[in-house]
């Protein structure tokens, strides 16, 4: 009871924390605010202050749902094993509604104080190198992680694959975070592509290939 306590003391914070920040600088704020970013990082919609209200209760709300949606998953798993992992899903579970949380905070500010967009490069970074270490400790399930038809049919596969995508999203998440101090925001977002891209092909090329040296051994 005491885990669920501090949980939903947390989860609260990451809900609330855009709402009293929106209240507080409310008044200050020009009546013409930045409500759009572009691939660049730069304002491309202006419009009203009072449409944060609306921005910022959507985006909530949608963490609020994506929360619930992770945490819930054991009910409609067909493979019912994220029962083992359910400390596992309900941190990633804030975790996504923390990363949520400062995304929102960075669009208030952003809205009064023009940024280059950086600060955002570093917090998907770290919600990358965060994902990664949950990653390990994730039970074969049909809604999060490398969900390919072989790992699913292969504990083994799924625990391997895991392990090593775990290193591979920490590393990815940490160069991402690192380049964002070395290098101008457009270059960054060009290389984000090639880095997720890696992230995601590394651990699936491994689990096929596992998937396949284990069928000709068991031949």
């Amino acid at each position: 009871m005491k885990f669920l306590s501090i949980k939903n003391l947390i989860l609260v914070m990451f809900l609330a924390a855009p709402l009293i920040y929106l209240n507080m600088v409310y008044d200050v704020l020009p009546e013409k605010v930045a409500l759009h970013f572009g691939a660049d990082m730069q304002p491309d919609r202006y419009g009203p202050k009072s449409e944060l209200w609306t921005t910022i209760l959507m985006l909530m709300g949608i963490a609020l749902a994506a929360y619930l949606l992770v945490t819930n998953l054991s009910k409609i798993d067909p493979k019912n094993q994220n029962l083992q992992s359910q400390g596992i899903i309900e941190k990633l579970g804030l975790t996504i509604v923390g990363f949520m949380s400062f995304i929102t905070l960075y669009i208030i500010y952003s809205s009064y104080n023009p940024t280059s967009g950086k600060l955002l490069f570093v917090m998907l970074g770290g919600l990358f190198a965060v994902l990664g270490n949950f990653m390990n400790s994730i039970k074969p399930n049909y809604f999060v992680g490398f969900r390919l038809p072989w790992t699913l049919e292969n504990e083994d596969n799924w625990r391997k694959t895991h392990q090593l995508g775990g290193k591979v999203w920490v590393a990815g998440g940490l160069l991402i975070a690192l380049l964002t101090f070395l290098l101008p925001a457009a270059l960054i977002l060009k290389l984000l592509f090639v880095i997720i891209s890696i992230m995601v092909l590394v651990p699936a090329i491994y689990s096929y290939r596992h998937y396949r040296q284990s069928k000709i051994i068991s031949k």
